[in-house]
């Protein structure tokens, strides 16, 4: 498990992060209208963005859960030579010029699945697309820090930091309890301000509080979590998700806006 971290001279503005995930460009039941829309939304100036994985639907022609009715109408015949390549390419169509404002990307089990079978890791291909920096490739799950200053000249007055744990995900469920359920479980094994993860096509925050002490002060400590879960941009309602009645979601990305001044995260859906 990796750890990266960001340091920002932003203190009395928002800072605007962009949790995405499951774009599964490939299939036909991605809303490409939805990811066009976010890739505009992430060319605004001060917006950033995290990838949490499943980024291209990576199904191979030969895998058994390949269904050619199921392929978008993009793909054309020749294609089905090196889908996959084809699939890459058009993530770097919307995503390609955005690297340097992605702070992390993961790999999904649709990546991990193509590279324990097939031999051919397409994660390091879709970084490698957008030009991704190599410590941000952080695998399936990891830390992201995210340290805010304010600056009086040349001197650092003042900080904030806040700890994001991402991970791709696991589990499932057609109702939102066992989801829910997975979210609240994240900070009994992992310490962090933010926890973030997708693979379930769900869009869900959860709200939590601890309170503890502090011994050096004998006083309260009150810790504000945030837990996300992603959605996805397939619809949901042709394919595999009709065939097994997955109940169609709310589809898109979370985004969080930091105050760092105030301490404050706002939650936009």
């Amino acid at each position: 498990m990796k750890v990266i971290e960001h340091a920002f001279d932003v203190w009395n503005d928002c800072f605007k992060l962009v949790l995405l995930g499951d774009v599964h460009i490939g299939s036909g039941g991605t809303d490409e209208g939805l990811v066009e829309s976010v890739a505009q939304r992430l060319k605004e100036p001060g917006a950033y963005w995290i990838d949490l994985g499943d980024a291209i639907d990576a199904i191979n022609v030969s895998d058994p859960r390949m269904d050619f009715s199921e392929l978008p109408e993009w793909v054309d015949v020749s294609d089905l030579a090196d889908l996959m390549t084809c699939q890459v390419e058009r993530y770097k169509h919307y995503f390609g010029k955005l690297g340097s404002t992605c702070l992390a990307r993961l790999s999904g089990n649709h990546e991990g699945v193509l590279q324990h079978k097939y031999e051919r890791n397409v994660y390091r291909e879709l970084n490698r697309s957008i030009s991704l920096e190599d410590n941000r490739a952080l695998g399936y799950s990891g830390f992201v820090r995210l340290r805010f200053r304010q600056r009086s000249g040349d001197k650092v007055v003042n900080t904030w930091t806040q700890t994001l744990y991402i991970s791709h995900g696991g589990g499932g469920g057609k109702l939102a309890g066992s989801k829910a359920t997975n979210l609240e479980r994240l900070p009994l094994a992992w310490d962090a301000d933010i926890y973030a993860m997708g693979h379930t096509h769900t869009k869900m925050v959860v709200q939590k509080r601890r309170v503890g002490v502090n011994p050096r002060k004998n006083s309260i400590i009150d810790k504000h979590m945030i837990m996300v879960n992603v959605g996805a941009f397939m619809r949901g309602d042709s394919g595999y998700a009709e065939r097994k009645m997955l109940y169609p979601q709310a589809l898109g990305p979370i985004e969080l806006w930091f105050y760092p001044s105030e301490k404050l995260i706002r939650v936009m859906q």
